[in-house]
């Protein structure tokens, strides 16, 4: 039965959220508020993570493969900084992007920021990156005598890349295509800040029917298509990704790459021109925008504290659940992780919005909810962080048993030793999520409740821009610096 408890955990949670939200719309007449104008809404949100995916997967291969050829002095620094964009709060890169594409910004003639374009221009910032990572990772994992053998048999640029790099990185193209198609669907913060009347998703809309509108009906009919979309999306990105089983190579050398004619290394430099490009800029400008004007005032540490209280206590609780449920590796175990995605926070917050009203709607009420959908919301990457982990320690369940290790015992004597740095990463990953988040506080939150993120929108709705940048550089350090950590740890847990 304890092993099922985070499972219920999470199925209680869920009911909280869906059952108050189809409750007040049967007594509201029981018709769900269909119309017209949400397939508008629907084919926006398929357009632009269509979009945004295309974007960030395509030149994301060329900048790994050619990050892979390339040898210069800055390329560890580089694939360092193309972690960094994971760290930065969604309220972060907007105003980065702001400055630099807005109308007083660095390139202001550029493309136009509000609408699809700065939409797609921020979830590229994101996510091409993130996709250049993968694919490097997967190009690393190519084994050195592939290499050597196409060295052997004169293959040239194209061959290589067909015979040998291609089917490495085809592994991971559906499921990191899957996610950045979810992440983008689901997008709030970037679209209701830079979107408009015509450049609305299905996260947005639900906001915008419960909270400026109160039509629940409506909200819930964008509820069951958000959830239904994401569910489909989801089980794409499970199903497509397949691991290699086979046998690690008996020694791990640097490969030595086919040299490559002039022609194609220029390309390589502007492949990684390109998804630098993309990246650097807008980091450079939150940074050079904020340095001068970091500020600590009362407010300021007020919502520094408020952020690490609801940060941390959101991370112990999304560890808490992902460490069972990584551990039981089973298909509805492994399906009741990833709620945080199939369930976007706009569905979940409208329910206990609804449900906050009945119970009284106090401050310890709110917070309590907001905790609980930022550990929904990092849950899905806790327990990835920690299912590794645990398939290496699935071959020692016999001994254990033979042993005679079970409960506390086999926790702190086997599980927590050579599990340490994977959960460690997953805390770190928890924390980072929470303290840039500002869809829960949004969703759920009241004026008493200020942490750095609404802290932030609420000096740039007021165009006090210097207190931004100092605020947001702030939270690009604090995250940045959590993010590294949480790296670090990662590759250290990836050692033989």
């Amino acid at each position: 039965m304890a092993k099922r408890l985070p499972q219920l955990a999470i199925l209680a949670a869920l009911a909280a959220g869906l059952v108050p939200l189809l409750a007040l719309v049967l007594t509201s007449g029981g018709a769900l508020g269909f119309d017209s104008s949400i397939i508008a809404i629907v084919l926006f949100t398929l357009k632009q993570a269509a979009l945004s995916t295309l974007l960030s997967v395509i030149p994301g291969l060329a900048a790994a493969r050619a990050l892979m050829h390339l040898r210069f002095s800055g390329r560890s620094l580089l694939l360092t900084l193309f972690a960094l964009p994971m760290a930065v709060p969604a309220i972060v890169a907007v105003l980065g992007a702001t400055a630099l594409i807005g109308n007083s910004g660095l390139l202001p003639e550029l493309f136009p920021l509000y609408g699809l374009p700065g939409i797609l221009f921020v979830h590229v910032f994101f996510n091409l990156p993130m996709a250049t990572r993968l694919f490097y990772q997967a190009l690393t994992e190519v084994r050195p005598e592939s290499h050597k053998l196409a060295a052997q048999l004169g293959f040239g640029p194209v061959q290589v890349f067909a015979h040998v790099e291609w089917p490495a990185m085809k592994v991971v193209v559906p499921q990191v295509a899957g996610l950045i198609f979810l992440l983008c669907a689901a997008s709030f913060v970037v679209v209701l800040t830079l979107g408009g009347a015509s450049s609305t998703t299905l996260e947005v809309a639900i906001y915008q029917s419960l909270r400026m509108d109160f039509d629940p009906a409506r909200a819930l009919a964008l509820s069951l298509i958000q959830i239904g979309v994401s569910a489909v999306l989801t089980g794409f990105a499970q199903a497509s990704f397949r691991q290699d089983k086979g046998f690690a190579p008996l020694r791990t050398v640097t490969p030595q790459l086919t040299p490559e004619a002039l022609g194609a290394r220029a390309m390589n430099v502007c492949f990684v021109a390109l998804a630098a490009f993309v990246v650097l800029p807008l980091l450079a400008v939150i940074v050079l925008a904020g340095v001068n004007h970091l500020h600590f005032t009362s407010a300021t540490l007020g919502a520094l504290f408020t952020s690490l209280g609801l940060g941390l206590a959101s991370a112990v609780i999304a560890l808490a659940l992902a460490w069972p449920l990584s551990k039981a590796q089973d298909a509805t175990s492994h399906v009741i992780s990833l709620a945080g995605l199939i369930f976007p926070p706009a569905v979940l917050a409208t329910g206990w919005f609804l449900l906050l009203h009945k119970l009284g709607d106090s401050l310890a009420l709110t917070l309590a909810f907001i905790i609980a959908l930022n550990s929904l919301m990092a849950l899905p990457y806790a327990a990835a962080s920690l299912r590794a982990g645990q398939m290496r320690l699935a071959p020692l369940a016999r001994l254990q048993e033979q042993l005679g290790f079970a409960g506390l015992t086999r926790f702190s004597m086997i599980e927590l030793p050579l599990l340490r740095r994977a959960a460690a990463q997953a805390f770190l990953m928890a924390l980072v999520m929470s303290l840039g988040d500002l869809t829960a506080i949004t969703l759920l939150g009241s004026s008493n409740i200020v942490t750095l993120p609404t802290l932030l929108h609420a000096e740039m709705g007021h165009y006090r821009s210097a207190d931004a940048s100092g605020t947001a550089l702030l939270l690009l350090i604090l995250c940045g610096l959590l993010t590294f950590a949480a790296q670090k740890l990662g590759e250290r847990d990836a050692q033989p």
